[in-house]
């Protein structure tokens, strides 16, 4: 047992984790971090930056094979997936190098060892023996990949994403099970670099909860871009045959099969609250994730939780937020989580982005709903980009105008997406944007034909 107590010891170094505890560190709280493995979570490491890394070499790819239509002569000679593996590496490195200047910088003590709640002031590190104390906890151990109930997953060559990112040799063929962000992220970065894809959901639709405009668009693109879905499918079995994975599902009553080298497992996640002892010590727990309130707080006096192990969002953004508003709580303020403007973004070739409400629930909630929209067929800056397919969907309330959504596909849509979430969080009305002046040309300005069309004066449409 050291003789140290600390004012605040963080169980996790992700999102949430390194984030609150530089934020604590900032308000004079003495920190610790106890983490397991890499500073940065999931997401740093193993999840949105990888991913996006490859992404971006996606879209070179796809922007060399589309030069002609730009005036431009030029051919794709191949893609060396070693070498984009590499680079994503180095891209990780940097930034996970530097979280851990950010957290020497701010004084926050690092400690690498596997965490054990031994009561609301103590925390145990069952690798080294070492009892810390601490007046508050917050636990922010993230999530991690979720492996359904399916005969045959455990088999050579059925990988997750995970495993994805650190192959060295891109795969022929790939199956992906499950047609989440995701699944679909996977799905178009793989056939931009040649793979030939195809993903297998058990929903009617791709992209679980987004909006049904944005699930169709996205199966729109996947058509064009020969990535073969199957929808209302459920998969039975993994097997192998011939040297390559046979992927069995049902449809419709009838049996289907996919045939591909790889088979992706990409079906959601599971809290990452094993053995920590939180039953223990008491603490309302929900199928493996941790129970809180707005402010952060357990059903353990001076035990918080933020991030992925609330099971709130699922999304590194929400658990910055989530980790700052549990540790300025823990420093005597008064803050509450906001989870009405979350935005969502789904990097695929034709970015997909949403906040807020989509129609379906702004319908369900009571709300007489407004819907305003714009295709981008008639933005001249997306028609000068070669990228005018796609819209903005703007879900409002008739009564007062009020933006309860909004939802995006077409190009910057990962950046757009921000001008909706302040809107919503700053509960502005379609006339706000209306008097709005909007650079010209620019993408952005369908975010304000699409709130004039509701209004029923859009001009460019």
């Amino acid at each position: 047992m050291t003789n140290k107590t600390y004012d605040l010891m963080v169980i996790g170094g992700g999102p949430a984790g390194y984030v609150a505890a530089i934020r604590a560190a900032q308000l004079g709280l003495q920190t610790a971090v106890l983490e397991r493995e890499h500073l940065g979570g999931t997401c740093l490491n193993v999840g949105c930056i990888p991913t996006k890394t490859l992404f971006q070499s996606a879209e070179v790819a796809n922007t060399i094979r589309d030069s002609g239509k730009y005036g431009i002569q030029s051919a794709l000679s191949g893609v060396d997936f070693s070498a984009v593996i590499q680079r994503k590496n180095g891209v990780v490195k940097q930034l996970v190098n530097g979280v851990g200047y950010l957290l020497k910088k701010n004084k926050v003590d690092v400690i690498l060892g596997e965490a054990k709640l031994l009561s609301a002031k103590q925390v145990k590190d069952t690798k080294s023996g070492m009892v810390y104390q601490t007046k508050n906890i917050l636990i922010a151990t993230g999530s991690s990949n979720a492996v359904p109930p399916i005969p045959g997953l455990k088999g050579e060559r059925v990988i997750d994403s995970t495993d994805l990112l650190s192959l060295q040799d891109m795969p022929k063929s790939l199956a992906v099970i499950g047609g989440g962000v995701i699944g679909c992220e996977f799905a178009s970065i793989l056939n931009a670099f040649g793979c030939q894809v195809t993903v297998i959901e058990m929903l009617p639709h791709l992209l679980g909860n987004m909006d049904s405009a944005l699930a169709e668009a996205t199966a729109k693109q996947f058509a064009k871009e020969h990535i073969r879905v199957e929808l209302g499918a459920k998969v039975k079995s993994v097997g192998d045959q011939g040297g390559q994975k046979v992927v069995t599902y049902e449809k419709n009553g009838a049996e289907g099969t996919v045939t591909a080298e790889y088979v992706l497992v990409s079906t959601g996640r599971r809290a990452n609250s094993a053995g920590l002892g939180c039953e223990e010590l008491g603490i309302r727990m929900d199928r493996g994730f941790i129970r809180v309130d707005s402010r952060m707080r357990t059903s353990v006096s001076g035990i918080y939780a933020a991030g992925d192990i609330t099971g709130q969002g699922m999304l590194a953004h929400t658990a910055f937020e989530g980790g700052t508003v549990a540790v300025e709580n823990i420093a005597g303020g008064n803050r509450e989580l906001n989870l009405n403007a979350v935005p969502k973004v789904v990097f695929v070739d034709n970015e997909v982005a949403s906040v807020g409400m989509t129609e379906e629930e702004a319908r369900a909630a009571g709300y007489d709903v407004l819907v305003g929209n714009f295709n981008l067929v008639g933005n001249g800056k997306s028609l000068a980009m070669g990228k005018n397919e796609g819209f903005v969907k703007i879900v409002s309330e008739k009564k007062d105008h009020a933006i309860l959504g909004m939802h995006m596909e077409g190009p910057c849509a990962a950046e757009l997406v921000t001008v909706g979430t302040q809107l919503i969080a700053s509960e502005l009305l379609l006339e706000d944007v209306e008097c709005t002046i909007y650079p010209h040309p620019a993408v952005a300005e369908a975010i304000r034909e699409a709130c004039l069309d509701a209004l029923g004066r859009a001009i460019h449409a």
